[in-house]
């Protein structure tokens, strides 16, 4: 009789401890879709049902951002949701893992390029590869600072020239991004173009033909440079594209048909929310 009674004290006690931790489990689950939800309706401006989808799907590990400020979510989920067969340009690709713009469209099944003098860890990335320094003209030779993080053409390093002096100097001659589109046999309309080459970002637009190739949306690195900040805003404007978006050292452009389902139309820093943009 004893042994019955402390089994079923023994039974009572497990069932209430399965259920506060099933009620902690969920509290913490809705909490952290809660907060997700949030971050992404301000960020994406989702539709409720798709936010609700995303935010779960997030949370349970079932989706993961490699991007440093989220570009790949943005693109994935707001510009181009549920588009799996789509291409994108990776300007200055860096790590093919660790904060990468365009890793989760190479799981998505997209295909793309990558542009990078001293790419790492693309191992199991399927995009092109092509090891070369983007420039507004061809054939340039180029002193260019093998710095990881911080690498860049030694004339267009802007902020971070500081921090790559002590890198070894590499000469390069340069090309642009209309030879590396054709020699990838590049389709004429472009998914997703990120571009990150510390300081040379206008450089690499101005070689580029918005005639010959149409891009659905860009992040562009700007490290808080006004003026090569305004000349890529200014151009890319001329060209029919519309600043959605600025998060910490990126703008956020599309194309100005795409962008009107972006319906505040806000152009906002949200590193800096009471600073002007221009």
């Amino acid at each position: 009789m004893q042994k019955h009674v402390t089994y079923r004290v023994v039974s009572v006690f497990l069932l209430l401890f399965l259920l506060l931790g099933i009620s902690v489990s969920c509290f913490w689950l809705g909490a952290r879709v809660g907060r997700m939800y949030e971050t992404q309706k301000v960020l994406y401006e989702l539709p409720r049902r798709a936010n609700l989808y995303f935010s779960l799907r997030e949370s349970l590990g079932l989706f993961y951002s490699y991007s440093q400020t989220y570009q790949d979510k943005w693109v994935a989920y707001s510009v181009f949701p549920g588009v799996r067969d789509g291409f994108y340009v990776d300007v200055g690709s860096g790590d093919g893992v660790i904060s990468s713009n365009t890793k989760l469209f190479n799981d998505l099944g997209w295909k793309g390029v990558c542009v990078d003098p001293f790419p790492t860890h693309m191992e199991h990335r399927t995009c092109q590869m092509f090891k070369e320094v983007v420039y507004s003209e061809a054939g340039r030779r180029v002193q260019f600072r093998k710095a990881d993080a911080f690498a860049g053409i030694e004339d267009t390093l802007g902020i971070w020239k500081r921090k790559a002096d002590a890198a070894p100097v590499v000469e390069f001659q340069t090309v642009t991004l209309n030879d590396i589109l054709a020699r990838a046999k590049a389709p004429k309309f472009i998914h997703y173009m990120s571009i990150d080459i510390e300081g040379a970002e206008y450089e690499a637009l101005k070689g580029l033909s918005f005639d010959q190739y149409q891009i659905g949306a860009f992040t562009i690195e700007h490290n808080w440079d006004v003026p090569k900040r305004k000349l890529i805003k200014d151009l890319l404007e001329s060209k029919g594209y519309r600043l959605v978006r600025s998060v910490f050292q990126d703008d956020w452009y599309v194309r100005k048909d795409l962008a009107e389902k972006f319906r505040l139309m806000i152009q906002y820093d949200f590193a800096n929310p009471k600073q002007e943009m221009f």
